[in-house]
């Protein structure tokens, strides 16, 4: 069984307000730690050339490819690599450039999969309705959280969820049966991960016009299974983005940096 970090890195990115002291190359730099008996694949989009030079003079990568396909078709670039060297077993991991993981990722993604589809590592602030912060919609429908199902693992606890980002694992086997409803990053001009994921664990449609623009290809992919998305909880990564902090995420993740 091959294991597979499929890493993006840009030197552009949304106008997001990001951890304040944490940069690309101190994830990129977490990752390889925490990642470290896993093969590394990268792509480097729309990167500047003093970024470029960094990965090509400090990093070693099993691949390293440059492209200016912008955010979602740089995703389809690593899904085509993914498709192109992924046996049914082995395990993929798409990772973007503002994350930060604990020392049981590795461990948690092959127990993740065991009993799920997808896996995120990164337990959504936004799913919970107490957290004071952007909310979303399905956790905006109940008193506390989105509607969830747990499961008890040997060294994790999991949760189902509707939705996560574009950082997430994923076997072989699921990689290339869901393929043509990820395939629409290849053309897309914005993100598709929670529409993706909607699509994908089949989510109750809400009557805003965000869910009604799901309609046709909840059609089209009807007859596809349903797919379950595991968060562990707590997460074991970060999302480097201030807006969604938990007020305990500084000590467990941001220690080292402070």
């Amino acid at each position: 069984m091959r294991k597979i970090v499929l890493f993006r890195i840009s030197s552009k990115g949304y106008p997001k307000v990001k951890v304040e002291g944490i940069n690309k190359f101190d994830s990129l730099d977490n990752l390889r730690r925490v990642f470290k008996d896993w093969e590394f694949i990268c792509v480097a989009d729309n990167c500047d050339e003093a970024l470029l030079a960094r990965l090509k003079q400090d990093y070693q990568f099993d691949q390293l490819i440059e492209t200016q396909l912008g955010n979602p078709g740089s995703f389809w670039k690593l899904y085509e690599i993914g498709l192109s060297i992924a046996k049914d077993d082995d395990i993929l991991y798409f990772a973007e450039d503002d994350y930060l993981h604990l020392p049981e990722a590795p461990q948690a993604i092959e127990e993740g999969l065991a009993y799920f589809d997808y896996v995120t590592l990164y337990d959504h602030s936004d799913k919970y309705k107490l957290s004071g912060g952007p909310l979303n919609p399905y956790a905006k429908a109940n008193r506390f959280s989105e509607s969830t199902e747990i499961v008890k693992g040997p060294s994790q606890i999991w949760r189902t969820s509707n939705s996560t980002t574009m950082t997430f694992a994923v076997t072989g086997k699921t990689l290339r049966a869901d393929s043509d409803i990820w395939s629409i990053t290849k053309t897309a001009k914005k993100d598709f991960d929670f529409d993706n994921f909607c699509v994908l664990t089949k989510q109750a449609l809400l009557p805003k016009s965000r869910f009604l623009k799901q309609i046709p290809r909840r059609l089209q992919f009807l007859s596809k299974p349903k797919r379950y998305l595991g968060i562990c909880i707590p997460g074991l990564s970060l999302h480097l983005e201030q807006s969604y902090l938990n007020p305990t995420d500084p000590a467990r993740f941001l220690s080292e940096f402070q």
